[in-house]
């Protein structure tokens, strides 16, 4: 619920803007044509607000074909079809996102009256309400004490030569450490305010190279951001063991602002991260001594995570609003893993290679869940299913870990408490930062059987 109504609220205010412009009467073959988002949101709300729902229905529908795995859009969409009592369509739509998991109050929502008293309303709200149950075996692998909740713990990585868990904050760009007698304690001090390293962002352990890589950067929630420091990152490396910082790493003659995350160690012990705010791959080579630059992905404007396959020679890359992509390291042609029907595959925050599969962490719909997609060669999309979704710790999904055969994670980030400038907002209160375990082959067998006997199903049929 969340999620989609500040998607909603998102559609509200840029109605705002559009007030001020002129109507403009755009055909049909125009809007098939138009690529910009925000252009495409404006006259969609333009024609909402003279009661143009056909006309909405046209712009909504590209919107859906540019970003055909938006839960906002196509909650949109659907209510297009409501409005102009399309039953049909919408159930359809309704539908599609029942049989992917997803999980949405339609009956509460204005505007789809027309649609919410008939037999078929009912069977889609049912499975939806089934959706929304809890299903896994997640359990509380640690929490950290309330004392430390508004630190902003939203990552965490793992020390397999000491058997710990470090956590780096947002907030004051400390890192701590959970160690396995379950003491949770400081472990690296924050940084000098001017020089960095700043709020951790993100970090990630190469425990083989006894190396510690941090992301941090300056925002409105690091309590250190200055007008002279605001919209920095920078990319820092420690030694592992000890704590003691070897290198600190900036992008050269970068205009802000910047930020690095998403911190990926390879096979090689390359690490790669991204710039979401500008579209980019980055990779510090083993013994590196300088960021390089190693794609420019103009297409995807939301990149979240980046993990690699055995060999790097397959970037996998997930952007929140389009879903997740291959990059061929060689060549860098990108493709999407998946353009279905039967999935979402948007609002993934995390990615991880797990065993010739990705194991995915996806925040941005609801219910939130993780997600693994079974790949053929590492390329072919062959299976997909849930491991955990709905655990009554979820709120506001943090990033994680892999751990052997488990996924560790932050289940409640509190990023949702804070207003826009990083503080607790009236209505809130920081709770216990929990950390949560999912073993990432969960029910995997039972999901295989399953698919083998539709295949056998198609085949005996003949449907290709």
């Amino acid at each position: 619920m969340k999620q989609l109504m500040f998607c909603l609220l998102l559609l509200n205010s840029v109605w705002v803007h559009a007030q001020a412009l002129d109507k403009v009467q755009i055909t049909t073959s125009q809007v098939s044509e138009m690529t910009d988002i925000g252009q495409l949101l404006k006259l969609s709300e333009q024609h909402k607000a003279a009661g143009e729902f056909a006309q909405q229905e046209v712009v909504l529908k590209r919107l859906v074909e540019l970003r055909p795995y938006s839960p906002a859009f196509r909650m949109s969409l659907i209510k297009t079809y409501a409005q102009q009592n399309k039953k049909q369509q919408a159930y359809n739509d309704l539908i599609e996102f029942q049989k992917a998991g997803l999980s949405y109050p339609v009956r509460d929502l204005k505007g789809f009256e027309n649609i919410t008293s008939t037999p078929v309303f009912d069977y889609i709200e049912e499975g939806m309400a089934n959706n929304a149950k809890a299903f896994g075996e997640g359990s509380e692998a640690f929490s950290i004490p309330e004392g430390f909740s508004g630190m902003l713990f939203e990552n965490l990585a793992y020390d397999a030569n000491d058997k710990r868990f470090l956590l780096g904050s947002v907030r004051t760009g400390a890192i701590y450490q959970q160690t396995e007698g379950g003491e949770f304690k400081a472990f690296i001090d924050p940084a000098n305010v001017e020089n960095g390293p700043w709020g951790v962002v993100d970090l990630v352990v190469d425990a083989e190279s006894d190396v510690l890589w941090t992301a941090s950067a300056t925002m409105p929630q690091y309590n250190g951001t200055t007008g002279q420091n605001f919209g920095k990152a920078m990319i820092s490396r420690y030694q592992l063991s000890t704590g003691t910082l070897q290198q600190n790493y900036v992008l050269k003659n970068a205009q802000p602002p910047v930020l690095f995350t998403a911190l990926h160690v390879g096979a090689q012990h390359n690490v790669y991260f991204l710039n979401p705010m500008t579209s980019q791959i980055f990779t510090i080579k083993k013994d590196g001594q300088a960021i390089e630059p190693l794609a420019a992905l103009q297409s995807l404007s939301a990149l979240k995570a980046i993990t690699t396959n055995s060999d790097e020679s397959i970037f996998y890359v997930s952007d929140f609003d389009q879903g997740v992509f291959a990059i061929n390291k060689g060549t860098l042609q990108v493709a999407p893993m998946a353009r279905s029907k039967n999935g979402f595959f948007a609002g993934i925050s995390d990615l991880f290679y797990d065993d010739g599969d990705l194991v995915a962490i996806q925040s941005g719909v609801q219910p939130a869940r993780l997600m693994r997609y079974v790949l053929k060669q590492d390329l072919l999309l062959q299976n997909m299913f849930p491991i955990e979704a709905a655990h009554p710790a979820f709120d506001g999904l943090g990033n994680g870990t892999l751990v052997d055969d488990k996924l560790y994670y932050v289940a409640n980030s509190q990023w949702s408490k804070m207003d826009p400038l990083g503080r607790l907002a009236a209505d809130q209160q920081w709770a216990p930062v929990v950390v949560l375990q999912s073993p990432t082959k969960y029910r995997m067998e039972e999901h295989m059987e399953q698919q083998r006997k539709m295949e056998e199903i198609k085949k005996r049929r003949g449907i290709k």
